[in-house]
């Protein structure tokens, strides 16, 4: 063999090798981003049910709110002196039909 010979072969090992252990690395990398993705989709599904269950509180604790109980907490009726302001418009000089 020949010292081109030689080297060629080495190359050629060394590109082997390589080669092997990038697509170990890559595949062991893409095997854990599944998992990964897998785990996220179940704390998803966790997180969602969460969301479910606060929403149902919520919408229950909505429904308990009533004009009483607005009174009892010292509300009060804001239109019950209300007065509001007019402006008759002269002829419909500026708008056809009351548009505006």
């Amino acid at each position: 063999m020949t010292n081109w010979e030689n080297k060629i072969k080495w190359i050629l090992i060394a590109s082997l090798i390589l080669t092997a252990g990038s697509y170990i690395y890559l595949l062991s990398s893409s095997v854990s981003s599944g998992v990964g993705r897998s785990d996220n989709e179940e704390k998803i599904v966790q997180l969602e049910a969460q969301v479910s269950a606060l929403e149902a509180d919520y919408l229950g604790e909505m429904s308990r709110i009533n004009l009483g109980l607005v009174k009892e907490l010292g509300y009060v009726d804001a239109l019950g002196n209300a007065s509001f302001a007019t402006r008759n418009q002269p002829l419909n000089l500026l708008a056809a039909n009351n548009e505006i």
